[in-house]
């Protein structure tokens, strides 16, 4: 199974912002809470850290989304391994955290782990990809020079 890196990060640009629309969601309904609980006599201003935090949160997966479709226009392979495996780490992290933080929200939990394992799936064939593309290259006039340089040949 081939999986890309531009793949990769269509799918994480797509996930993060199904959660970005989750988490707005979350925030709007309880920015309309907020301001029905004022106008009776239980009070509302409880609440108003909560709204600020998930609207934070939606900032945060915005710039996160953009960024994963930014990443989109990099052509170097080892820019792209370097960004395969930061992606991994991060669906991991988050999949890990979200067990400890929200378990009873499970979807979450399981959606970044798969993503994760989809972007190591990717890693290994993007590594696979650099190995080949530098079998098929060779070495540069510049490398066979520091090469001969370290074996102590001089060239004539």
């Amino acid at each position: 199974m081939k999986i890309t890196t531009k793949l990769i990060l269509l799918i994480s640009a797509l996930t993060s912002s199904i959660f970005l629309i989750y988490t707005l969601y979350k925030a709007i309904i309880l920015y309309f809470v907020n301001e029905a609980l004022e106008d009776t006599f239980v009070g509302g201003a409880s609440s108003d850290i909560s709204i600020t935090l998930w609207f934070i949160i939606s900032v945060i997966l915005m710039l996160l989304t953009f960024m994963f479709l930014l990443f989109l226009k990099i052509k170097d392979l080892k820019s792209q391994k370097i960004i395969v495996l930061s992606l991994t780490l991060f669906w991991l992290t988050i999949s890990f955290f979200s067990i400890f933080l929200s378990f009873s929200n499970l979807w979450i939990t399981v959606v970044a782990f798969l993503i994760g394992f989809i972007s190591f799936l990717a890693s290994k064939n993007l590594k696979k990809e650099i190995i080949s593309e530098l079998k098929k290259k060779g070495l540069t006039e510049k490398e066979i020079y520091l090469l001969q340089k370290l074996a102590g040949i001089s060239k004539k």
